[in-house]
């Protein structure tokens, strides 16, 4: 995995934002369209925001969720509304194709699969171009949470985890879907995330983020959550 580590969090977004932006421009001119999912948590506003000043043809880009919390729509738990708010008053609150996950269907396990067929559809191979991650001080990443259930599913591509996990259930892409991705960017900050980013690096099974594929991987990082790797 290749690993840039930069002064701040800020310059990490900075960094993410450029980074997304030339795998766009890359997958448009080798087969016309894009596709990615972006995960939740405290990390991808900023870098969304950075992303947002890019002139590109975002009419050929399609964003799917990582991870999505089982909320009501427009609640502040879902990572959907954050997504909203960040980009409300950007170009890509209209030209950006937004897959958001079906949380509040009455049959999830339903809107799974539905969801998994989206991403069939719209990818035409069923491997996403890229998919954003970040991680969690107890070493989750998307909503692949510790002893959970959803950690042994193999045969589908979006599941629901078996628990609530901060108070809330989650819907996530799983282990396939994530691992086939033709990029996979980490987007790490925070000193509380010292100890799992080295044993993440140590692809250290025994945590969630341990088990992500790191042969298409880059881990953009700051100082503070690098201390043990460099």
């Amino acid at each position: 995995m290749e690993i840039r580590t930069f002064q701040s969090a800020n310059e990490v977004a900075k960094e993410a934002a450029n980074y997304i932006a030339d795998r766009i421009r890359e997958n448009l001119t080798k087969k016309g369209f894009f596709t990615m999912a972006i995960s939740g948590g405290r990390t991808p506003w900023e870098m969304i925001k950075e992303l947002a000043n890019e002139d590109l043809e975002w009419e050929k880009v399609f964003l799917f969720q990582v991870d999505e919390r089982v909320a009501p729509d427009g609640h502040a738990d879902r990572n959907l509304t954050q997504l909203f708010n960040t980009i409300q008053d950007t170009k890509l609150m209209t030209r950006l194709n937004i897959f958001p996950m079906h949380v509040i269907a009455e049959d999830l396990d339903q809107a799974c699969q539905d969801y998994a067929d989206n991403i069939q559809r719209i990818t035409e191979t069923g491997k996403l171009d890229l998919v954003h991650l970040g991680m969690g001080s107890d070493g989750h990443t998307a909503s692949l949470i510790p002893g959970d259930e959803v950690l042994e599913i193999l045969d589908k591509n979006v599941a629901l985890t078996g628990n609530p996990y901060q108070g809330r259930q989650r819907m996530t892409l799983t282990y396939p879907l994530i691992n086939d991705a033709e990029k996979i960017l980490w987007v790490v900050t925070g000193e509380e995330k010292a100890e799992m980013l080295e044993r993440l690096l140590l692809k250290d099974t025994s945590i969630p983020a341990g088990k992500i594929n790191q042969t298409h991987a880059i881990l953009l990082t700051e100082e503070s959550a690098a201390v043990k790797i460099c």
